[in-house]
């Protein structure tokens, strides 16, 4: 039997899903060379997530609208998605998290994934107990609060004996 995930956040966070295969890439790569469907699925993709990031900057509330109304529509009615995935800032103010073929939502719906959105009061011998009083509990614990991407696992490059900092290089390549 698998195990429950509980997901717990202390505020919502936007989810967005997309296939995890990529059909145009995949009709190109039938018909053309490899190394020109990769550029021209690669373009198609970058275009396709500026718009959508042009959208929600210039649109936040329709934006806003279109993806909790995406995540009503997998969850269902019964399921609290104010609560859980509707944050107050607008979407790419902060977090956006991605997950293919909709496995989050899945999982949820297949009750194998819950999500729990609250504060931490403190740590218990069985698990979390949150602000509101409620109980997790919990065999193992992962957190991952405070995340900060690190550029190749934050270990030093140097050239010719120079230490490069990638912040402050650019590609050469057109």
């Amino acid at each position: 039997m698998a195990a429950h995930v509980t997901m717990l956040q202390r505020s919502p966070t936007y989810v967005v899903s997309l296939p995890a295969l990529d059909a145009v890439a995949i009709a190109l790569s039938r018909i053309l060379p490899s190394p020109l469907a990769h550029g021209i699925a690669r373009w198609k993709n970058i275009g396709f997530m500026t718009y959508i990031y042009q959208l929600a900057r210039r649109r936040p509330e329709l934006a806003k609208r279109a993806i909790v109304k995406r995540a009503s529509a997998e969850l269902g009615a019964d399921y609290d998605v104010a609560t859980h995935f509707t944050p107050r800032y607008y979407p790419w103010e902060q977090r956006l998290c991605l997950f293919p073929d909709s496995d989050l939502f899945v999982a949820i719906r297949e009750c194998r994934a819950s999500v729990a959105t609250d504060r931490i009061e403190t740590f218990t011998e069985n698990g979390i107990r949150l602000g509101s009083g409620k109980e997790l509990e919990a065999d193992i614990i992962v957190t991952a609060t405070g995340l900060q991407l690190q550029i190749l696992g934050g270990i030093a490059v140097s050239v010719d004996g120079a230490c490069v900092d990638f912040s402050k290089t650019q590609s050469t390549r057109a």
